[in-house]
């Protein structure tokens, strides 16, 4: 039995390393797993920083009996051939998923982030788009045939919603390496800044700077991975007030390095299967993020070390992700112990 996944050769973000881990962690449990480049991406080199993963490649799925086929929620068609085979589609950013995305701009944007793609009549326009191509392409007709996988507790929720579909846990894990990720942290010697990621909350931190110009805001933009890292490591505060569509890599990235993290109530971080921080370090959206996120940082800048300490269990659960990742593997791909939500653990 084998598993193959289909993965964006070249394409170096959360989601390909979330592929490279599962093959990954199937080949250390003992299974046989390859990655499969989607059409389209073969001639790409492959992105030289997950060499480090055991996932060679495979030229071709093999659509036999006991075989198993994963795809990012991007690339369900790939699915349609399959005749033998398991199917899987892995939501690992469902808010950006074709199937979701409308969902998105719906419920999910505040007035600051909203476009005219995201109001009446263009999204009622992409709505009907989205109806007619899922018949016409016959993607609505593989999510019901395939098995689904879940990155978050979240996306399991709006799976069983949206499609009536009972998915599994499969989670990913933060990559520490051996930088003293797991070495005593403080808030000493922080600079009292605020690091974000302005790919994840823009317009919202742009309000912000102009309602409270005092406080030093540091754009997590134009670095290496090393300069983000050192960014994080001394920075006190890292603030997410994005949609998080999954469990974002970059807040347990920072919680790992001893930043305290703010993030706000919104996607996977509004519930604490996902994102278990202490309540006051959840920013609520309505009716003013931008208020709720400065009285945050305020608190947290009274009293940093509380802060630090307050997040120590989510900082040991970040530390623990690669562990838990093996075994809701070995859960789902050896036990076939499929329809667990994560909200109890494996």
């Amino acid at each position: 039995m084998t598993t193959y996944v289909y993965y964006p050769r070249g394409l170096a973000t959360g989601g390909p390393e979330a592929l490279h881990q599962l093959v990954d962690s199937l080949r250390r449990q003992g299974q046989e797993a390859f990655l499969v480049p989607v059409p389209g991406t073969e001639a790409t080199p492959r992105a030289e920083r997950y060499a480090h993963y055991d996932a060679p490649e495979a030229p071709r799925v093999v659509d036999a009996p006991g075989n198993s086929v994963v795809v990012p929620e991007t690339q369900a068609l790939l699915l349609r051939p399959l005749e033998q085979a398991a199917p899987f589609v892995w939501w690992l950013s469902i808010d950006y998923a074709p199937r979701f995305v409308i969902e998105r701009a719906q419920r999910s944007t505040l007035p600051l982030e909203q476009t005219r793609m995201s109001r009446p009549p263009l999204l009622w326009l992409r709505q009907l788009k989205r109806m007619w191509r899922g018949w016409r392409t016959g993607e609505d007709a593989v999510l019901q045939r395939a098995g689904h996988l879940v990155q978050s507790h979240y996306a399991w929720n709006h799976v069983f919603a949206h499609l009536g579909r009972v998915g599994t846990i499969l989670s990913d894990y933060t990559p520490l390496g051996g930088a003293g990720a797991a070495a005593p942290v403080s808030a000493d010697g922080r600079v009292p800044r605020i690091t974000y990621n302005p790919a994840k909350s823009a317009a919202i931190m742009r309000e912000f700077s102009r309602r409270y110009p005092e406080l030093e805001l540091l754009p997590l933009r134009g670095m290496t991975g090393d300069e983000v890292a050192e960014a994080l490591r001394t920075s006190l505060i890292y603030l997410d007030l994005g949609t998080h569509p999954g469990k974002d890599r970059m807040p347990r990235e920072a919680a790992a390095v001893g930043a305290v993290v703010l993030v706000a109530r919104r996607g996977a971080a509004a519930n604490d299967v996902d994102v278990p921080l202490p309540f006051a370090h959840k920013v609520a959206v309505l009716p003013d993020v931008v208020d709720a996120a400065h009285e945050a940082v305020v608190r947290v800048l009274d009293d940093p070390a509380a802060a630090l300490a307050a997040q120590g269990p989510y900082r040991e659960r970040v530390l623990r992700e690669r562990e838990v990742f093996d075994a809701e593997v070995a859960a789902a791909f050896i036990r076939g112990e499929f329809g667990r939500d994560g909200a109890a653990g494996v």
